[in-house]
């Protein structure tokens, strides 16, 4: 399979996901999306009950492990085409799956190891779903923004559109998280969130500049 006939399939599984999840989710989807922008609807979500407990809380995960790979060969086909030329786009799109579900894996084993360590169990869920609805809202536009900068053939699109939306949802996922904390330093937190959150994908992106 050559790149774009696996961004376009990927893609068309993404939508297929996203599809189901308001099919089969229309009210809980609605509700996660504006939970990381409204208090009111954020303290709803945790009065319903535990997200990480419902099937809807996976489709996030499941976009992610479709979005970020198509970004992946994205950025390839534009600003590295000879890495294509090198090694198979299939095989490409394989490793970037398997970095994704490593750095998901890792980022969770390190939140369980943090707040057991410093006793904050209690804290543990609130970050696991504020983490979710910024990974739902993220993948969500990555899906709907890869397809028009690939076909369009304008690459810059990413860093027009999607960066300043990226940048805009992550705060958003910052300030939530650090508004209903309660008990937990910020201290604490912030270095937990530098160390591995930001970190490992600063180094990943140099890691790649570098080969690149």
């Amino acid at each position: 399979m050559n790149t774009n006939n696996i961004i376009t399939f990927s893609l068309l599984i993404g939508l297929l996901f996203i599809t189901l999840s308001f099919v089969l989710y229309r009210r809980k989807v609605l509700l996660v999306l504006r939970a990381l922008f409204s208090t009111r609807y954020f303290q709803q979500l945790f009065r319903e009950g535990k997200l990480t407990n419902e099937y809807i809380y996976f489709y996030p995960i499941l976009l992610y492990f479709i979005a970020f790979p198509c970004l992946v060969l994205f950025f390839l086909q534009f600003y590295a085409p000879k890495v294509l030329e090198i090694y198979s786009p299939l095989l490409l799109y394989g490793m970037a799956c398997v970095g994704v579900a490593t750095v998901f894996l890792g980022s969770q084993l390190f939140l369980w190891y943090f707040t057991t360590v410093f006793n904050y169990q209690g804290q543990r869920y609130l970050y696991i779903t504020t983490k979710a609805l910024y990974r739902f809202c993220n993948a969500l536009f990555l899906i709907a923004i890869i397809p028009v900068a690939w076909y369009t053939r304008v690459p810059e699109i990413i860093f027009y559109v999607y960066i300043p939306f990226f940048t805009i949802i992550f705060f958003a996922f910052f300030i939530r998280f650090l508004r209903n904390i309660n008990g937990m330093s910020r201290i604490h937190f912030f270095i937990y969130f530098c160390s591995f959150e930001i970190l490992p994908y600063l180094l990943l992106i140099k890691l790649l500049i570098i080969n690149l």
